[in-house]
């Protein structure tokens, strides 16, 4: 009967360790991994703002936008005209505001709180409708060789024609005559632009966030488990104080120990994870710039949930060396 018992016991602990150390990693990955914090963090530190331009660009590149809706300076700029465009006309604070409102919106999305990710194009609009959409205009054309005398010709004829013009560095005496031209066409395409574009909407069925959701509520009730596996083991076990104190002591222990080895060694497991399961399957409705991000800063992002973890786990296992010191001291006293 006592063998069967130790037996027990043993499963029981086992149980409540395994369990313990697993609901706690789930419980503050749904807790750290959903929020936008987090990932504004990781892309301060690998420079994602600063590389926003050279995607805006891309995204140019790649749109269906009709060329003739763009004013005729910026017709058949090429990707590295486009980027310089962008980060001469928005500055590292416009950057970040929109980089943030888009991670805000994607993760409100996430959470089923709108049907749709947006991206604010408001400041983008005034800038370009303002002084600096004309000067990062001609910090382009600043960036080109000087305007022959047969492309200064042509751009005056393309001027009264409303056609593209050279695409060159133009002469002071040619600004007074470009300056209001270019204002005009920028501020006539700001009432095209959008205020708000939509980057994604739900799908009016089979909507990839159900079983998101459902993952990040199996998340939450993870700690359910091993307390329920410590009551048993508390009932089968637990007489006294001491014997109180030292199965818990034990089990918290080992607990906040694998837990924090498993922090600290476990990082390149947890990310194939992290890329496998998170990012490329349960996420992969969201936009691909998105995810090529998500992948690139998925190790940063793993140790920002992880170090919590570690923390965690020493507080635990401390509290589990407490009480196993506490019960040794009671059974001296008894002793004697």
């Amino acid at each position: 009967m006592d063998s069967l018992k130790k037996f027990t016991e043993i499963i029981l602990t086992i149980f409540f360790v395994s369990t313990g150390v697993t609901a706690l990693i789930l419980f503050n990955v749904d807790r750290r991994a959903f929020t936008a914090e987090i990932y504004q963090q990781a892309f301060a530190s690998t420079d994602f703002y600063n590389t926003l331009p050279a995607d805006m660009a891309k995204v140019m590149l790649s749109s269906t936008t009709d060329a003739s809706q763009l004013p005729f300076v910026m017709r058949g700029m090429s990707g590295e005209a486009w980027e310089g465009y962008f980060r001469a006309m928005l500055s590292q604070e416009t950057l970040k505001a929109m980089g943030d409102e888009v991670l805000n919106s994607t993760f409100t999305y996430l959470n089923m709180q709108t049907d749709s990710i947006q991206i604010s194009l408001i400041p983008l609009k005034a800038s370009m409708a303002g002084e600096s959409g004309v000067q990062a205009v001609y910090t382009l054309l600043n960036t080109q060789p000087d305007c022959t005398l047969e492309q200064i010709a042509q751009t005056t004829i393309n001027l009264l024609t409303n056609s593209e013009i050279q695409f060159c560095n133009p002469p002071a005496n040619l600004l007074p005559i470009l300056t209001p031209i270019i204002q005009g066409q920028m501020q006539a395409v700001t009432l095209v632009i959008p205020d708000h574009l939509t980057l994604i909407s739900a799908p009016s069925q089979n909507d990839p966030r159900d079983k998101l959701l459902a993952m990040r509520m199996a998340f939450r009730l993870s700690p359910i488990l091993p307390l329920v596996f410590l009551f048993f083991l508390t009932l089968l076990t637990v007489n006294s104080l001491r014997s109180w104190l030292k199965v818990w002591g034990v089990s918290l222990f080992i607990i906040g120990f694998l837990t924090g080895v498993i922090s600290l060694i476990g990082a390149p497991i947890f990310g194939t994870i992290l890329k496998i399961v998170l990012i490329n399957r349960l996420l992969a409705s969201l936009p691909a710039l998105f995810l090529d991000y998500a992948n690139n800063i998925a190790s940063t992002m793993l140790q920002a949930i992880l170090n919590p973890i570690l923390w965690q786990g020493l507080m635990i296992a401390l509290i589990g060396l407490i009480m196993i010191i506490v019960s040794s001291f009671i059974k001296r006293r008894s002793a004697t």
